[in-house]
C-alpha cells in the first residue's frame, strides 16, 4: 500500500467510524465501501425536527376540530414557526 492509499483508507476509517480493518473487510468480501457514522449534530437537528413536527401535528389537529384557537396558542404557533424558519434557515445556509 502506497501513502496515497493509506490516506484513502484513514479518511474512510474517519468516515465510518471503523477500524482499517474492518473498512478492509467491508471492502473485499462485502464489494462496497462503509456507511458513513451520523455526526452527533445532525441527529440533534433530527430530535429538535421531530419535536417541532409533533407540535406543529398537535396545533392543526386542534385548529381542524373547529374549536377556537385561544391567543396564547396562536401565540405560541407563530413563535414556533420563527424558531422552525431559524432551524431551515441554519441548515440551508450550512450546506
Amino acid at each position: 500500500m502506497d501513502e496515497g492509499e493509506f490516506e484513502q483508507l484513514i479518511k474512510l476509517c474517519e468516515y465510518s467510524d471503523l477500524s482499517a480493518s474492518e473498512v478492509i473487510r467491508s471492502c473485499v468480501f462485502k464489494n462496497r465501501l462503509p456507511k458513513a457514522r451520523t455526526p452527533i449534530l445532525e441527529k440533534q437537528t433530527y430530535l429538535e425536527l421531530k419535536k417541532i413536527g409533533t407540535n406543529i401535528n398537535q396545533i392543526a389537529k386542534h385548529y381542524n376540530s373547529n374549536i377556537p384557537v385561544p391567543s396564547d396558542k396562536l401565540t405560541a404557533f407563530l413563535a414556533l414557526k420563527e424558531k422552525l424558519n431559524l432551524l431551515i434557515k441554519h441548515l440551508v445556509d450550512d450546506h
